[in-house]
């Protein structure tokens, strides 16, 4: 992630689903989470777009599903369409699984 070249963060990205099945829920919350958080305040737009995607691929093997949640916010309230469009819809999929008191 620490490249310069664009397509190499966006494919670092598209691993998510290996990292998260390599460290443990906990690592989750307290690791990879933060991480995110601090990478889209300043990255290009093919890159948020691909967090926003990944995190809508991935959800399923976190156990609590709210903690992507605050960074999605984030992510749809982003000034390009593209980015918030794919955060709604990663936020839609993960509110399909939860409790309206989750929600």
């Amino acid at each position: 992630m620490q490249n310069e070249e664009i397509h190499i963060k966006v494919n670092a990205i598209h691993r998510m689903q290996t990292v998260i099945c390599s460290i443990d829920n906990s690592a989750v919350t307290s690791e990879l989470i933060p991480y995110l958080d601090a990478l889209i305040e300043d990255q290009d737009d093919e890159v948020l777009f691909a967090v926003a995607e990944e995190i809508g691929k991935v959800f399923p093997l976190i156990p609590d599903k709210t903690v992507f949640l605050p960074t999605l916010e984030r992510l749809a309230k982003h000034d390009e369409t593209v980015v918030r469009e794919q955060a709604t819809d990663s936020l839609i999929k993960i509110c399909g699984f939860l409790s309206e008191a989750d929600i």
